[in-house]
């Protein structure tokens, strides 16, 4: 399956729990079309989320990882594929454990293209790129968060986001987006919110944790 210059994609230590019973799954950002080497810059700002999650979810059997990409872009769903590589080898190493999907921009496309896979009970989108015309059907039974900066005109525009999210309300009324006001593509102005967002979000998706007090489901702005 993983030919192209024998590069195969790789999990991150683990973080977070010894017991494992379940897992976050961090995909991080690249870009369109690259067979390049993944840029490990964009790891940064998701490796301080995985620190959260695992300090605030170790005791409740929350473990994360982060996947490292095959390639830079993602050509044909180059990125999908390894998504679902990950879920995989997630299975192998700690049985039919709950999986919270986590993607920033080209890994939040990833992370909703493969949310249908039966391990995933939740998935979220931090300036995720979501073309028009992205499939929502498999979303059904997964709660969904997307944040986004009302700035953002790249490629993962914030009004892309929202078209999608307004179509996948039909699917699965357990949805949020939340719009970061005044922030562009890499939320630099909210960028500690964000994590705290979505570390509140995901711990209550895995646990037995109350939901978190700005959690509206079914909402599609949040300022």
């Amino acid at each position: 399956m993983f030919t192209r210059q024998e590069r195969r994609p790789e999990l991150s230590e683990r973080q977070g729990a010894q017991e494992v019973r379940a897992v976050v799954l961090l995909l991080p950002g690249g870009s369109v079309k690259s067979h390049g080497r993944p840029w490990a810059f964009l790891e940064k700002g998701l490796r301080t989320l995985a620190a959260r999650i695992a300090e605030r979810g170790a005791d409740a059997g929350v473990a994360v990882h982060l996947l490292r990409y095959r390639y830079r872009g993602w050509n044909d769903a180059d990125t999908a594929a390894d998504a679902r590589w990950a879920l995989a080898e997630i299975e192998r190493r700690y049985g039919k454990v709950p999986v919270a999907l986590v993607g920033n921009s080209l890994g939040g496309r990833a992370a909703f293209a493969v949310a249908g896979e039966p391990a995933v009970v939740s998935v979220t989108g931090v300036a995720p790129w979501l073309p028009e015309g992205e499939p929502v059907e498999h979303l059904a039974g997964r709660r969904v968060l997307i944040l986004h900066g009302d700035k953002d005109r790249s490629t993962a525009s914030a009004a892309l986001s929202l078209a999608y999210a307004e179509r996948a309300r039909e699917i699965t009324p357990r949805i949020q987006r939340c719009e970061l006001p005044g922030d562009g593509h890499f939320l630099l102005k909210h960028a500690d919110d964000c994590w705290t967002m979505t570390t509140d979000f995901v711990l209550a998706t895995l646990t037995d944790a109350a939901p978190p007090a700005w959690a509206s489901e079914g909402e599609l702005q949040h300022r």
